[in-house]
C-alpha cells in the first residue's frame, strides 16, 4: 500500500471536499469562474499547506472531468423525479387502509400541502406534527421557488403528460399574460371563504383534486381489471392457490370484496377533465393562471434564495429560453425571471445555445401582484358573498339521511375543516363512504357520508379517521370507534315481514355485529293484533353501523333504516322520509 504523506493529506482532503461541494453546488448548473473563485478561497483557508497555481488549474480540470462523467443536470432527470413522486403518491394512496409503519404518514402529499395546512389553521384546526411537513414545503419554496410544482406535485406531473394538447389550438404565447395575478386572487377567495366557514372551494386544491379523482376512478378501475383476471385464472385449478395468495396480499390496496362504486364520481371526473382540457389553451394553463396552491407558493417564493441567473455578457436575446418555458416565467427578453411562476424546470438552460443560464444565489423580488383596487374588490366581494350567501343551507340539506363517518366533528365544524380530498373514500374498505353532491347543500359537496344502500360500516375498522389530514374525522382508537354512535336504526312496521305476518325473516337480528345485540326479539302485537315474537331495536345499544339496513331483504326502501342520532320520531320518520322532495 502506498503511504500518504501526512503533510499532503489536508491538501488532498480539501480537494475531495471541494469536488463534493462542486457536485452539490453545481447540480443545477456549472460555472467555471465560480469554481476557480472557490478554489482560490480554499487556497486562502489552507494556511501552511497552500495550493500552487497549477493545483488550482488541476482542481478545476478535475471539476470539469467530474462534471462530464459523474454529475448530472437536474433538468434531464426532471421527468424521472416527477415519475418517482407520482408513483410514491399512488403507492401511499393505495396503502392508506393498511396498518403499515412508515416514518411519515400515508397522506404525505396532503399534509405537505401548505394550502391545506393554512386553510386548516384558519378553520381552527390545532397545530399538529403533520403540519410540519407543509413547513418543509414552505422552506424549500423559500430556497428554490416553486420547485414543488415542477418536481413533486402529482397534479403538475399529470398535466405535463397532456402538454401536447397545447398544440391543438396553437394559441400565441403571452395571450393570457393579464391573468398572471389570477392565482393570487383565487388564493384569497379560498382563504377568505374558509375563514367564514365555507370550505367548499378547497375542491380546487390540486393535491386534494387528484387524490379525490384517483380514489373514485383509478383504484376502482384497477380493482375491476384485477378482479376479472383473478376470476378467470381461478378457474384453472393449478393457479387457484396462487390467485388466493395474491388477492389476499392485495386486499384493501388494489383488490376489494366487491366492485367499488361512487355515486357522484362523474362530476368529480368532469371537473378533473376540465382542468386537463385547459392545456389546449397552453401548457400547464391551470398551474399558471388558476391554481390556488400555485398562488400561495408563488407568494412564498417571490424572492427565492436560488433562482435562474443569466450572464448578460453572454446572452444574445435569442429568446429560445422564453419559447421553451411552459410557465412563461422568462421575461425582459430572457434576462429576467418571474420567480412566482418559475418552477425551476431548467429547460431554458438546456435550450440556451450560449450556456448563459444557470441557477445561483440571486435573492431578488420580481413578480406581478394584483393592483390595490383589484385586491380590495376581491376581498370585499368575497367577504360579502361568504357572509350573505348561505351555501351550507342551499339547497335545503336532507338532514334525515345524513350519516357522517365515525369520529366526524359536528356538522358545522366538519364542513369547515373537510378539504374534500377523498382520502377517506379510498381508505374505506367497504365502499360505504360516498362523496355527497347537492343533497346536503352546496357547502357539503363531495364531503363523505355513509350510504347503507351501497355497503356497511365495518365494526372492526377505523381507517377513515387515520387518513384524514385535517382532523375533520377524528382518529378514534378501535374500541372507541366501536362505541361511537353515528346513527340509530328504526324498523318500519309497515314494511317489516314479521310485523306484518307475525313470523319469518329475522335477518337483522342474526347479522347485528354487536356482541350485545342491538336488535332483539320481544313478544308484541303485530299490526293486526296477533301476539308474536318481533324484532325490536334497543336504541341505547345501537351505533348505526348499517348492517341491518344493507342486509334487509325488502327491495327498494328497506324495512329498517338508520337515521341520524338527533332524530327521535319513531314511525313518523318513515312518513317524512317517503314524502320529502328529493334533492341532488
Amino acid at each position: 500500500m502506498r503511504c500518504v504523506d501526512r503533510h499532503t493529506l489536508p491538501t488532498r482532503l480539501w480537494s475531495v471536499l471541494f469536488l463534493v461541494f462542486c457536485r452539490l453546488r453545481h447540480a443545477f448548473s456549472y460555472d467555471i469562474d465560480t469554481a476557480r473563485r472557490t478554489a482560490t478561497a480554499i487556497k486562502i483557508g489552507l494556511g501552511s499547506h497552500d495550493l500552487e497555481k497549477s493545483d488550482i488549474i488541476r482542481i478545476a480540470l478535475q471539476r470539469r472531468h467530474v462534471e462530464k462523467y459523474m454529475s448530472f443536470k437536474v433538468s434531464k432527470y426532471r421527468r424521472v423525479i416527477q415519475a418517482f413522486f407520482f408513483l410514491l403518491f399512488l403507492v401511499l394512496l393505495g396503502i392508506t387502509a393498511k396498518q403499515i409503519n412508515l416514518p411519515f404518514p400515508t397522506e404525505l402529499f396532503l399534509v405537505a400541502d401548505p394550502l391545506i395546512a393554512l386553510a386548516s389553521l384558519i378553520s381552527g384546526v390545532p397545530f399538529s406534527y403533520e403540519i410540519l411537513f407543509s413547513l418543509v414545503t414552505v422552506a424549500i419554496t423559500l430556497l428554490f421557488g416553486r420547485v414543488f410544482c415542477g418536481y413533486a406535485c402529482p397534479m403538475g406531473a399529470f398535466l405535463d403528460l397532456f402538454s401536447p394538447l397545447s398544440k391543438v389550438l396553437k394559441i400565441k404565447r403571452g395571450s393570457f399574460q393579464r391573468l398572471k395575478t389570477l392565482p393570487v386572487i383565487m388564493l384569497a377567495i379560498v382563504l377568505i371563504t374558509s375563514a367564514f366557514g365555507v370550505n367548499v372551494l378547497m375542491i380546487l386544491d390540486p393535491v386534494a383534486m387528484i387524490t379525490r379523482t384517483t380514489a373514485v376512478t383509478v383504484f376502482p378501475g384497477i380493482d375491476y381489471v384485477l378482479s376479472t383476471i383473478a376470476e378467470r385464472l381461478y378457474v384453472s385449478g393449478s393457479l387457484a392457490a396462487f390467485v388466493d395468495k395474491t388477492v389476499w396480499k392485495l386486499s384493501g390496496i388494489l383488490v376489494y370484496g366487491g366492485q367499488r362504486i361512487f355515486l357522484s364520481a362523474q362530476w368529480i371526473i368532469i371537473l378533473f377533465a376540465f382542468v386537463v382540457s385547459l392545456n389546449t389553451l397552453g401548457s400547464r394553463f391551470w398551474c399558471r393562471y388558476l391554481c390556488p396552491l400555485g398562488g400561495l407558493l408563488g407568494l412564498i417564493g417571490r424572492m427565492p434564495l436560488y433562482r435562474r441567473k443569466v450572464v448578460a455578457e453572454s446572452c444574445t436575446s435569442c429568446l429560445k429560453c422564453a419559447k421553451g418555458c411552459a410557465m412563461e416565467a422568462v421575461t425582459d427578453n430572457g434576462a429576467s425571471t418571474d420567480a412566482a411562476s418559475c418552477v425551476l424546470c431548467l429547460k431554458c438552460r438546456d435550450n440556451c445555445p450560449q450556456e448563459a443560464i444557470s441557477v445561483d444565489l440571486k435573492p431578488e423580488l420580481s413578480s406581478q401582484m394584483p393592483s390595490r383596487r383589484t385586491a380590495i374588490a376581491t376581498v370585499g366581494a368575497t367577504m360579502a358573498a361568504a357572509y350573505v350567501v348561505p351555501l351550507n343551507k342551499w339547497p335545503e340539506p336532507d338532514q334525515l339521511t345524513l350519516i357522517r363517518p365515525p369520529g366526524a366533528l359536528d356538522e358545522s365544524a366538519f364542513l369547515d375543516k373537510c378539504v374534500r380530498c377523498g382520502a377517506c373514500l379510498k381508505a374505506c374498505p367497504t365502499n360505504v363512504l360516498q362523496p355527497a353532491l347537492l343533497q346536503y347543500g352546496v357547502g357539503a359537496i363531495w364531503t363523505p357520508y355513509l350510504d347503507f344502500n351501497v355497503s356497511i360500516c365495518d365494526w372492526s375498522c377505523n381507517a377513515c379517521g387515520k387518513v384524514c389530514p385535517t382532523g375533520a374525522i377524528a382518529h378514534l382508537a378501535l374500541k372507541a370507534k366501536q362505541k361511537s354512535v353515528i346513527g340509530i336504526a328504526e324498523i318500519d312496521r309497515g314494511r317489516c315481514i314479521p310485523w306484518l305476518a307475525g313470523h319469518g325473516c329475522g335477518v337483522c337480528i342474526e347479522l347485528c355485529p354487536l356482541p350485545d345485540k342491538a336488535i332483539i326479539v320481544e313478544e308484541r302485537p303485530t299490526n293486526y293484533g296477533k301476539i308474536a315474537e318481533l324484532p325490536v331495536v334497543v336504541k341505547e345499544k345501537c351505533i348505526g353501523c348499517g348492517v341491518c339496513e344493507k342486509k334487509c331483504p325488502i327491495p327498494r326502501r328497506k324495512a329498517i333504516k338508520v337515521f341520524p342520532p338527533q332524530f327521535e320520531g319513531g314511525q313518523d320518520l318513515f312518513y317524512t322520509l317517503d314524502n320529502r322532495e328529493p334533492v341532488g
